[in-house]
């Protein structure tokens, strides 16, 4: 174990095996401590250090010491003196990168933006992992916050989820896709949305839903 204090390196790497250990992402922890998401993202890619009292903060968070997150540690010190939280996945699971937000409404940039790992079961084939904002997926269970998990290689089925990018706007959604030929139609999953109708020029699918998990459950 070392002993260096104020190393941002090591500080980085403790704050991201805690985040990734306990599934928290960046804008999760921004919003449960209050902390600018350019202040914390400096801290994890070790381009600041972070004051005391917002160590102390995170280590209140993640229910460990200071010295947890200060002094550099090998994984497996660290998994021997914590025990670990009672819904983790182990043998049997992976983790998927989160790879930002796609919109379930009227079409956002999708924000391509890593923003750690989510823990998943090995069964569930899987390439990222994406958080929904909107809600004109609500009539196919998926929800505003939900996270839905995309598999970037599928055979097209009709009918079927799909992450859709628009290049002429540069806007990435979820819709229910129907082919017609050469057409496609992208359709919302909430009557107060319309369906849209373009072509494969006009789009690119990103993957297909092959998952969601509730925001609330």
């Amino acid at each position: 174990m070392s002993t260096q204090l104020g190393n941002k390196k090591i500080m980085a790497k403790n704050i991201q095996y805690y985040m990734d250990l306990y599934n928290k992402t960046r804008n999760d922890i921004c919003q449960d401590l209050g902390i600018k998401y350019t202040t914390f993202t400096d801290w994890i890619k070790a381009n600041t250090y972070p004051r005391i009292d917002k160590i102390e903060l995170m280590a209140n968070y993640f229910n460990i010491e200071k010295s947890d997150l200060i002094e550099e540690h090998n994984k497996e010190s660290v998994q021997s003196d914590r025990p670990l939280p009672s819904n983790i996945i182990l043998p049997s699971a992976h983790k998927l990168p989160i790879m930002g937000t796609i919109c379930a409404g009227d079409g956002v940039v999708c924000e391509d933006d890593y923003q750690g790992t989510f823990i998943v079961d090995i069964d569930v084939k899987a390439d990222y992992c994406l958080k929904v904002h909107g809600d004109s997926m609500i009539g196919a269970n998926i929800y505003d916050g939900d996270i839905v998990f995309i598999s970037k290689s599928y055979d097209f089925v009709q009918d079927q989820i799909y992450a859709i990018e628009r290049l002429d706007y540069n806007e990435a959604s979820l819709k229910r896709v129907t082919q017609d030929g050469d057409t496609l139609i992208l359709n919302p999953c909430n009557p107060e949305y319309h369906a849209m109708v373009t072509d494969y020029e006009e789009v690119r699918i990103i993957g297909r839903c092959v998952g969601v998990l509730h925001k609330y459950v």
